[in-house]
């Protein structure tokens, strides 16, 4: 393990980070005036300086092994966060099962807001989603998900329930603590909720799209758990082979590397 991942080196190695940030900040705001010298002509000013940024912050931080530390308190999200305790049925089998990594109280995010009776009589419906990260990054709340959560709250009639599922960067939350904790929030929507799954929808981006994939291959493989299959699945570039990141430059061979915020370093640590 690199030495940029131990304290205090780790603290300054990102101050130093977060300095020439600051100092790149002119250069990319005259860069990003004209659409001709920015890194995508369709991007706005704001939108290529933040790539310029997360591209910084993704790469340094994920050499230092940057840790994001979830909590389960409200926090902004207020009466909007939900805390999910673990199912007392036995519904975690097979590859849920572990000697170490075992089911936790998770939280969770509603857009717009923890939905009603009535409400669910007029949405007819909720969309469990789950974000992406690589595993090692992201909340679901609304720093982390809020615009996406508000397309898709904007383009369809339902609710949105974003679980704030364990990262594999957090001690002791390796494999399969992420897939314990969307199966735990699936549950919840089922029978807490009382959403009938056929007015569930399945959605994740990224690292999310995969624990979709395997939530979906988990209820078909495990018909002893008695889960009913959710309504649909929606899946926003999906990260389906996460060890294809273990390759040298595995995304900076590919084409569009130059606009996207993305690093090497980030997949890889994921």
């Amino acid at each position: 393990m690199s030495l940029l991942t131990y304290q205090p080196i780790k603290t300054l190695y990102l101050s130093l980070v977060t300095l020439t940030i600051v100092i790149r900040l002119p250069l990319w705001l005259l860069t990003s005036i004209f659409s001709s010298t920015r890194l995508n002509r369709s991007y706005t000013l704001r939108q290529n300086i933040m790539v310029h940024v997360a591209k910084i912050i993704g790469h340094h931080s994920s050499l230092a092994h940057r840790h994001l530390a979830l909590t389960l308190a409200p926090g902004a999200e207020g009466d909007r966060f939900e805390r999910i305790k673990p199912s007392t049925k036995d519904i975690y089998k097979g590859v849920l099962e572990d000697k170490e990594i075992k089911p936790v109280e998770i939280g969770g995010t509603w857009y717009p807001d923890i939905p009603s009776r009535d409400e669910k009589k007029e949405r007819s419906g909720v969309i469990l989603h789950l974000h992406g990260g690589a595993f090692i990054d992201g909340d679901g709340r609304t720093k982390n998900l809020g615009f996406g959560a508000s397309l898709l709250t904007k383009h369809t009639p339902h609710h949105v329930f974003a679980p704030q599922y364990r990262l594999a960067s957090d001690p002791g939350c390796r494999f399969p603590a992420a897939l314990q904790d969307a199966l735990t929030a699936y549950h919840h929507l089922l029978h807490h909720h009382a959403y009938p799954a056929s007015q569930i929808i399945l959605s994740g981006d990224s690292a999310g799209g995969n624990l979709v994939v395997a939530l979906l291959r988990y209820i078909v493989e495990y018909p002893a758990t008695q889960l009913p299959k959710p309504k649909a699945a929606l899946l926003w570039a999906a990260w389906l082979n996460p060890s294809r990141c273990l390759r040298p430059h595995s995304y900076s061979s590919n084409r569009n590397y130059g606009t996207d915020h993305l690093e090497d370093a980030f997949g890889e640590w994921g």
